[in-house]
């Protein structure tokens, strides 16, 4: 995106609220042919269609036809798990007579199951004996949109069924990365306009025939940019607003489907969410966080139209100078997708940012809430702070946005809203708004309560102030003048004097085994929510009998019912080399595994006047703890050192504009 004036920006107009977009693209193909008559390439598609009629292999199927297409990728060519996912499918016990359950294979370099080839895109009809191959697509990337069109269209034509449902397997990215990445052609993956083209170039929308469901088996699709797309092709929408565990779904939905008949798009939905809270509820000792929920797509254009409305006022919030009011409530709204520290895909759930903007916006942020309360209308979830529907609200990823707002534009949705989007990040990324010079600037003592540090900071600031966390370093006794990171934590208040202040306990993260054994960790944190916090310890894990060690987080959930913190499982880092999706995988830890954790140590800097230099300034001495090897139980939890050392503490600002800001320590004696 090139970069406009801010002038400009502002001055994008607002256009009224359109209705049945993807219902219009649907049928676009149709009415041209109606006043234009036929062109080549539509005899050619009509001349196929035709060919295919005279060669059904298969049987019809009676009331269900479950189309699965399963981007393999490196989710199977690693982990196997698109073939552990097929095993659920033929053990679900579903009624082969009244339901179809088709595969179109393909996306990986190599398949767990041999009878599935690498080489092409295969549909095999799922039967509980085994799989049966009926139609080959050949050697296809199936990122193509027309790789999707060919498999729905031998789908619908060659078994004639009541109802359709389609799953879409594989990574996900939401509304501005996409869906599915073929690991045979450089992870390509289907943006938005793509699935549109998609489903636009099948038989069932030629005939206005609708899925009766649409669901991903893939992380950070259920977004309402995603289920706008899909409104024109299906009657309901199933996704996670949250990234998946790697187990996915739990296909043992299919049994219940048959059992129940449950064909139509909501009852088939709630067999599918049913299935998938209770599996992570009884298989895991610690429960993965999970967000599933269905979305009545005769809703969405229901939830634009307010949303357009909720934008107007937020748009001339941001014309008089309201930047920051906005941006503090993106800042404290829930966000998905953080494995880490470090986040870039910057989607929110819209209901919590309505709930947190109606102070401001009574009436819009209302019947926008109501909207959406309308659209959704099932959700199984253990995450606080979701109800169903994310959207993207970039603020946290600075060094994406000028790119992701260029695709974001072309995903089709709400011209009101991505203009609002792109005033914003016109200041987010422009020029600091306050001074936030903190270079003599160092954290105090409170006279009125010792043992309690605080930041004074200015009125200016205090309007301008994202959030901010204070950083708990402890000197390595070995190694005078460098200390170690122990603790990152937005576990602080301001008052209304402008005083930022720290309400550290004294406690740190320890990982702790059952056998005696405990080694001390660096906890970082990555969420703050209303009444609970969530904590990244990092981690190097040495499976038993592995060759090389892997990187991997531990998620701690701290809350009132968890005061010294909940362990909520492990997850792989975010390998951006190949692909920005997220794994859509937890890590198991098992007994004899072995794991460090990684000490974050930096040798403080002085200027020649003895004054502290920045914080970015000093000298890295990281590395590894002492390892420790797993029994067969552990935990990370919150305790008291048995032993204090020096500290030195200094806060981290941050402004509503995304950038940061250190202090000078303060130097806390035993």
């Amino acid at each position: 995106m090139k970069k406009k004036s801010l002038i400009l920006m502002l001055c994008f107009c607002l256009l009224p609220a359109g209705c049945g977009r993807q219902d219009a693209r649907a049928m676009q193909q149709k009415t041209e042919r109606e006043s234009n008559g036929e062109t080549q390439s539509e005899k050619e598609h009509k001349e196929e269609r035709q060919e295919r009629e005279a060669s059904v292999s298969g049987s019809p199927s009676g009331k269900e036809v479950v189309m699965v297409y399963m981007v393999g990728s490196d989710l199977e060519s690693e982990g196997g798990m698109a073939t552990a996912d097929i095993e659920e499918m033929q053990y679900s016990g579903f009624d082969e007579d009244e339901m179809t359950v088709l595969i179109c294979t393909g996306g990986t370099s190599h398949w767990w199951t041999e009878e599935i080839p690498n080489d092409s895109c295969t549909v095999f009809e799922v039967k509980q004996d085994g799989l049966k191959e009926v139609y080959s697509l050949g050697e296809e990337d199936m990122a193509e949109p027309s790789t999707l069109s060919d498999f729905v269209n031998f789908a619908y034509q060659s078994y004639p069924a009541e109802d359709y449902g389609l799953v879409l397997w594989n990574h996900g990215g939401g509304a501005i990365l996409g869906y599915g990445a073929d690991e045979n052609y450089n992870y390509d993956t289907l943006s938005m306009p793509e699935l549109n083209e998609a489903l636009a170039d099948t038989w069932m929308a030629d005939d206005g025939k609708k899925f009766a469901w649409v669901g991903f088996d893939a992380c950070l699709m259920g977004m309402i940019e995603v289920a706008d797309v899909l409104s024109g092709y299906s009657e309901y929408m199933i996704a996670s607003e949250e990234m998946e565990a790697g187990d996915g779904w739990n296909y043992e939905f299919l049994g219940a489907m048959s059992d129940g008949a449950c064909y139509g798009g909501e009852d088939a939905a709630q067999c599918i969410l049913d299935s998938y809270g209770s599996y992570y509820e009884e298989s895991y000792k610690h429960v993965p966080e999970y967000t599933l929920s269905c979305m009545d797509l005769s809703k969405t254009d229901a939830v634009i139209e307010k949303l357009d409305n909720f934008v107007a006022v937020a748009e001339n919030e941001l014309k008089e100078g309201g930047y920051s009011k906005i941006a503090k409530i993106r800042d404290q709204t829930k966000t998905f997708g953080k494995v880490s520290e470090n986040t870039f895909y910057d989607t929110v759930d819209l209901y919590d940012l309505c709930e947190k903007m109606e102070t401001f916006y009574p009436t819009e942020a209302q019947e926008l809430k109501t909207a959406i309360s309308d659209c959704v209308v099932a959700q199984e979830s253990n995450v606080p702070l979701t109800h169903g529907m994310a959207i993207y609200f970039p603020y946290e990823n600075k060094q994406y946005v000028e790119k992701w707002l260029d695709i974001y534009s072309e995903t089709g949705f709400s011209r009101n809203y991505v203009g609002f989007v792109k005033n914003f990040t016109a200041t987010l990324s422009g020029q600091p708004i306050s001074d936030w010079d903190m270079s003599e600037t160092a954290p105090e003592e409170d006279e009125a309560e010792p043992g309690e540090y605080y930041v004074q900071l200015t009125e200016e600031q205090t309007n301008n102030l994202g959030h901010a966390d204070y950083q708990l370093w402890a000197e390595d006794d070995g190694y005078p003048g460098t200390y170690i990171l122990w603790m990152l934590s937005s576990d602080v208040s301001l008052s209304s004097d402008h005083k930022l202040s720290t309400n550290f306990n004294g406690k740190r993260f320890y990982l702790v085994d059952s056998s005696g054994e405990e080694i001390a960790c660096c906890a970082l944190e990555i969420e703050s929510g209303d009444g609970y916090k969530k904590y990244e310890v990092p981690l190097m894990l040495w499976r038993n009998g592995a060759d090389y060690p892997e990187n991997v987080y531990a998620h701690i959930r701290v809350d009132e019912a968890h005061p010294d913190g909940e362990l909520i499982g492990f997850y792989s880092e975010i390998d951006t080399d190949s692909t920005l999706f997220p794994t859509k995988n937890q890590v198991t830890l098992n007994p004899g595994d072995e794991v460090c954790a990684y000490l974050f140590a930096r040798k403080i800097g002085f200027n020649e006047d003895g004054s502290v230099t920045p914080f970015d300034e000093w000298e890295s001495n990281s590395g590894v703890g002492e390892w420790l090897t797993l029994s067969d139980d552990y935990t990370v939890r919150m305790q008291t050192p048995e032993e204090i050392t020096n500290y030195c503490c200094l806060f981290r600002i941050t402004d509503t504009q995304g950038n940061q800001y250190y202090t000078n320590p303060i130097y806390i004696e035993k």
